[in-house]
C-alpha cells in the first residue's frame, strides 16, 4: 500500500478519472460536484487559495482512495473532504486517517472531520440513506460508504434533509400578519448582481457564523463562488428581508437543477438553456437566513411563506442538508416538513 501526494497535473487527472470509475454504471450519479474537486484540486478560486490543501491517493497495485485534507486558520479541525473510494476499503481508510492524525498534531487541532467538501457551501456529509436520486447541492456516494467508515468507531453527527409541504395552509395568519406588518420583501437584482452577491455574503456570514463547522467565507469569495451560478439564476430565487429599509434576512431557493441532466457528465450549456425554457420538478431551500437581532420573530416564516406562493405548480421542495445539533433550523424544518428526504452521516476522530 501507498499513500501519493498529488501534486502534478497528471496525477491530478487520475484522480479524477478515479472518481468516474467508482460511479460507473451507476445510473444516479451526476459529476456536478467534481466542479468543486477540480477547484481545490488546482486552487482555481480566493478561497481554496487561501486554504492548506493536500490532496491524496491511496494505491495497491491501482488507485483504491482519493480525499483532500483542507484547512484554513478559521477552522477548528482539519477535513478530511471528497473521499472517494472503492469496497473493501477499511484497511486504507485507516491508513488516511493515521496520516490525518499527524497533519492535524502538526497543525496543533484536535479534531479531524469527514465528510465536509472544504466548506459547508460546497456539501456536507455522508449519504446513508432517504431518496437515492442524486440532487443538486446535495452530496451523493455509493451505500457502501456509511458501512466502512462505521467500522471505523469514529463519533458519528447526523444531517438530514427535509420534505416541504407546499400548502399555504400551513401558516398561522396572526403570525403571517405580525410578520408583514414588521418587514418588507424584495426579490433580488440580477442587474445589479455583484453588489447583491457582495451583501448576500455578507449576511451568510452575519447569520451563519455560529453554525456547527462554519468557517469563513468573505463576501467577496461568496460572489466568486455565486457568479458561477449567475446563468442559472433568476431574480427570485433569493429573497431578501427588510427591517426599516436595511436587509434582515434572506432566503435561497432554486430548482433541482439536476432534474434537467440526463447524462453523469454535466453540459453546463445544455443545463443553461434546460433551466430557462423548462420548470425543473424540484426546488431546493439552499439556506435561510436571520440576523440575530431578528431571529425568534417569525419572520423565517415570513420567508418561507414568500416561496410557497413561488413554488405552486412544482412536485416537490426540499430543504437542503440541515445539521441535527442545529437546534433552530432543525425546529423550522419540522414545523413546515412533511418528514426527512434523505439522511447524512459526518464522522469526529479526535486526535
Amino acid at each position: 500500500m501507498e499513500i501519493i501526494n498529488v501534486l502534478t497535473n497528471k496525477q491530478k487527472h487520475e484522480y479524477i478519472n478515479f472518481v468516474y470509475s467508482v460511479y460507473k454504471g451507476d445510473c444516479n450519479y451526476r459529476d456536478l460536484n467534481l466542479l468543486f474537486v477540480k477547484n481545490f484540486l488546482w486552487q482555481k478560486d480566493i478561497y481554496s487559495k487561501r486554504c492548506s490543501v493536500q490532496p491524496l491517493m491511496v494505491k495497491n497495485g491501482s488507485i483504491r482512495a482519493v480525499c483532500m485534507f483542507i484547512y484554513s486558520q478559521d477552522m477548528k479541525e482539519l477535513r478530511l473532504s471528497f473521499l472517494e473510494f472503492l469496497p473493501d476499503a477499511q484497511k486504507y481508510l485507516h491508513e488516511l486517517l493515521t496520516q490525518g492524525q499527524a497533519m492535524a498534531k502538526e497543525l496543533g487541532l484536535k479534531k479531524i472531520v469527514v465528510g465536509i467538501n472544504g466548506h459547508i457551501s460546497y456539501g456536507l456529509g455522508i449519504f446513508v440513506g432517504g431518496n437515492n436520486k442524486f440532487e443538486f447541492n446535495a452530496n451523493y456516494n455509493p451505500s457502501y460508504y456509511a458501512d466502512e467508515l462505521n467500522k471505523l468507531g469514529l463519533v458519528k453527527k447526523k444531517a438530514y434533509s427535509y420534505k416541504y409541504s407546499l400548502k399555504t395552509s400551513i401558516f398561522k395568519e396572526d403570525i403571517l400578519d405580525n410578520v408583514y406588518n414588521a418587514y418588507g420583501f424584495r426579490t433580488m437584482d440580477k442587474r445589479n448582481f455583484k453588489n447583491e452577491m457582495l451583501l448576500f455574503g455578507d449576511l451568510c456570514d452575519k447569520v451563519l457564523r455560529d453554525t456547527p463547522y462554519y468557517s469563513t467565507k468573505t463576501k467577496e469569495e461568496m460572489y466568486e463562488m455565486m457568479k458561477q451560478m449567475k446563468p442559472l439564476l433568476k431574480n427570485e430565487d433569493i429573497i431578501f428581508a427588510l427591517k426599516d429599509g436595511k436587509e434582515a434576512g434572506f432566503i435561497f431557493t432554486h430548482p433541482d437543477f439536476s432534474d434537467f441532466m440526463t447524462k453523469q457528465k454535466v453540459n453546463l450549456v445544455s443545463l443553461y438553456f434546460k433551466n430557462r425554457f423548462r420548470k425543473a420538478d424540484s426546488i431546493i431551500y439552499n439556506t435561510i437566513g436571520v440576523l440575530p437581532e431578528y431571529q425568534n420573530t417569525a419572520l423565517a416564516f415570513g420567508l418561507i411563506h414568500q416561496t410557497v406562493k413561488l413554488c405552486a405548480g412544482c412536485k416537490k421542495v426540499v430543504s437542503s442538508f440541515v445539521l441535527e445539533e442545529n437546534k433552530a433550523s432543525t425546529k423550522v424544518c419540522r414545523v413546515f416538513s412533511q418528514g426527512i428526504e434523505r439522511e447524512y452521516n459526518l464522522y469526529e476522530l479526535e486526535v
